[in-house]
């Protein structure tokens, strides 16, 4: 639904079954200072490209992590750690690979944090 009022919005032509009222609403919104500056950031936060490595991939889709610790917690009958999380939601389903190499290395640095400050 997001992308399909983003290319509304892009094209600036009122659909047919968005009334009157609600297109000027979302037009003032759309024009809105805030509105376009927060739109910015949060692309340029999408776009991020932190150490070279490109920007941050997720498996979960819209799924948030909250509901993906959830079912983790059903699955394993105790709160996930948060190397679990993570691996859950930065590795392939199919092959268990990990989406990029960023997710690789950030897993690598929880877990060396983990295990540095809740083991020793």
């Amino acid at each position: 639904m997001r992308d399909m009022f983003t290319d509304i919005r892009k094209h600036g032509k009122q659909p047919l079954w968005i009334g009157e009222d609600i297109w000027a609403e979302l037009n003032a919104a759309w024009g809105n200072e805030e509105y376009t500056r927060r739109r910015d950031q949060n692309q340029q936060n999408r776009a991020s490209d932190v150490g070279g490595l490109g920007s941050s991939l997720h498996t979960g889709g819209s799924v948030p992590h909250t509901e993906h610790r959830h079912h983790l917690k059903e699955t394993l009958g105790r709160e996930p750690t948060p190397v679990e999380l993570h691996s859950r939601t930065h590795k392939r389903q199919e092959d268990q690979q990990w989406i990029d190499e960023r997710a690789r290395k950030a897993h690598v640095s929880i877990y060396l944090y983990v295990f540095n400050n809740f083991y020793f």
